[in-house]
């Protein structure tokens, strides 16, 4: 019995999956590729929204528009909506907590953003009390382009 399939991106037999862009005689149009951003958007905003109780007191009415800003930045826009393989999102949690990670350990003038940056305890914001996945990336800083980037900001704007 022989299989027709049109197009195969990858034969590879110890491949886990195939990338096939092609459906049927139609091909998939971007805009059904591309994510909303705006909602991916406000996903994170509420995603980090759980990290608010741990903010210092001094940043806390601005800690938000922190956040709507950094997400607006292009170093951060450019890999902060690729999921890569991360199930059950629409966004990189990872870059995410690396960037919580960066904000935690951030001093400006001796006033931290952060009142106690325990990385435990912000994972288990994220789950209500669970461990989280993204514990591990709370520990590792977001790339020296994105952290110069966020000084940047928070130089001019804060």
């Amino acid at each position: 019995m022989e299989f027709h399939i049109g197009h195969i991106e990858n034969l590879n037999p110890a491949a886990k999956t195939v990338v096939n862009n092609y459906y049927g005689t139609r091909v998939r149009s971007q805009t059904e590729n591309t994510v909303n951003q705006e909602a991916v958007r406000e996903e994170i905003l509420q995603y980090v929204e759980n990290t608010l109780r741990f903010v210092n007191h001094a940043w806390k009415d601005k800690y938000m528009a922190l956040w709507a800003d950094i997400l607006a930045l292009p170093e951060v826009s450019a890999v902060i909506f690729d999921k890569g393989m991360q199930e059950g999102t629409r966004f990189n949690r990872r870059e995410v907590a690396h960037i919580i990670c960066y904000l935690g350990k951030y001093s400006n003038g001796g006033i931290g953003i952060f009142e106690n940056y325990v990385a435990t305890h912000i994972a288990a914001s994220f789950k209500d009390g669970k461990e989280s996945t993204v514990r591990p990336e709370l520990g590792f800083r977001p790339s020296k382009e994105i952290q110069n980037a966020i000084d940047q900001l928070i130089k001019e704007k804060y």
